[in-house]
């Protein structure tokens, strides 16, 4: 199990907890990784093949990997020109990619943020309505701020 350990550990620069990664590894040999991004455009080099680098150790040490497509996300931050068939079409592009640069699918799954809100509306509208009845302005400020974002 040290080896598995050893393979997920290299895909991240920091960990918050190591033992209990290491615990994850050894008690739960089927575990879940998730990412997720928006579809947006083009693939860069880093997005692509360190990606695929990444998922394919993450999978190798035993893990089931979900990627979350935040279509309605790019669709509320514009991209593609607020175009949702083209923000589907650029996820479906990049998912592409990624099988031909070699990311083992077989573990892989994709989840679109728009099926699944839907699939799951009451559920996702009364978290979202509770999450923020119970979020001021200021924290939301203080968020965007940690993430790098300026912008009023």
């Amino acid at each position: 199990a040290s080896w598995k350990y050893e393979l997920i550990r290299s895909v991240g620069e920091e960990c918050q907890t190591e033992a209990e990664l290491r615990k994850l590894v050894e008690k739960k040999p089927n575990f879940v990784c998730y990412d997720g991004f928006e579809p947006s455009g083009r693939m860069h080099i880093a997005q692509g093949v360190y990606k695929s680098v990444c998922v394919n150790k993450c999978t190798k040490a035993g893990g089931q990997f979900i990627f979350w497509v935040a279509d309605w996300f790019a669709l509320m931050n514009d991209k593609m020109g607020g175009d949702i068939d083209k923000i589907r079409t650029v996820g479906k592009y990049l998912i592409e990619v990624w099988k031909v640069i070699g990311m083992d699918m077989s573990k892989v799954k994709f989840l679109w943020s728009s099926e699944e809100i839907s699939n799951r509306a009451e559920e996702y509208w009364g978290q979202a309505l509770d999450i923020a009845s119970r979020t001021t302005l200021a924290r939301v400020k203080k968020c965007c701020q940690i993430m790098g974002r300026d912008e009023e």
